[in-house]
């Protein structure tokens, strides 16, 4: 059952705001839009090569942000319990419908979405893995656009911990105070039905290539930082 409106607003600003200091006043962080972002429903879509990204995420539209994150972070305190308070919602193994609906209900309110097609985290090396196809089953269903982003950041700032609770492990990668930067693109739009697995399939790549290049871009502004990157300095 849903908190009351008022209160999930609240808590959901009070984190942006939190965000938006961090990234201003602590870290070295930039995003970089290609497009203003469309009014009203919308799902943003990005890689995930940190546990720190839906928390910096809120602080990219001006507007209040609803995030689909992995159970573990709900199950950390205290932030699970700001995290529920806030609206964002809990992705569960074998329960992925749940969130869905979740979703398509925040989606139907009108407010953004934030998702990670991945999944999971990205690969130890930045790298995505394979994305799965509920982003855009969530955007075609929702008929709503989908906003790439693609995130680059300096690895010498990441810091892996493994988190156990009821014999489950858990890999997470925090991010503190380093470079990071952000690259969001031209709104995507599908207009094929749900259940067409190939449509589905075509339009999911289409959004993963797109996330992949606004990787790249991302890391372009990274090149004068002063730890090596994992993506090379480009050749003039």
């Amino acid at each position: 059952m849903r908190k009351h409106p008022a209160a999930i607003r609240f808590f959901n600003g009070l984190g942006r705001r939190v965000a938006y200091f961090y990234v201003r006043r602590l870290m070295r962080s930039d995003v970089e839009w290609e497009a203003d972002l469309p009014s009203g429903a919308k799902i943003i879509a990005a890689n995930h090569p940190t546990t720190t990204d839906p928390f910096l995420m809120m602080s990219w539209p001006f507007e209040p942000v609803y995030i689909l994150i992995s159970e573990a972070a709900f199950r950390v305190s205290p932030i699970g319990q700001f995290l529920r308070l806030a609206g964002h919602i809990p992705v569960y193994a074998n329960r992925g419908r749940n969130a869905f609906e979740a979703a398509l209900e925040r989606l139907g309110e009108g407010q953004a979405v934030g998702i990670f097609p991945e999944g999971a985290l990205s690969d130890d090396d930045g790298q995505l893995v394979r994305a799965r196809s509920g982003a855009v089953r969530l955007a075609v269903t929702a008929r709503v656009p989908i906003v790439p982003a693609g995130i680059a950041l300096d690895w010498h700032f990441v810091t892996t911990r493994q988190w156990q609770q009821t014999g489950v492990t858990e890999k997470m990668r925090w991010f503190w105070l380093g470079a990071y930067e952000v690259s969001v693109g031209k709104p995507l739009v599908f207009e094929h039905a749900a259940d067409d697995r190939e449509a589905v399939k075509q339009s999911t790549d289409i959004l993963i290539e797109e996330i992949k290049r606004l990787m790249e871009k991302s890391a372009m502004r990274l090149v004068d930082a002063s730890w090596p990157l994992i993506y090379p300095r480009p050749t003039p």
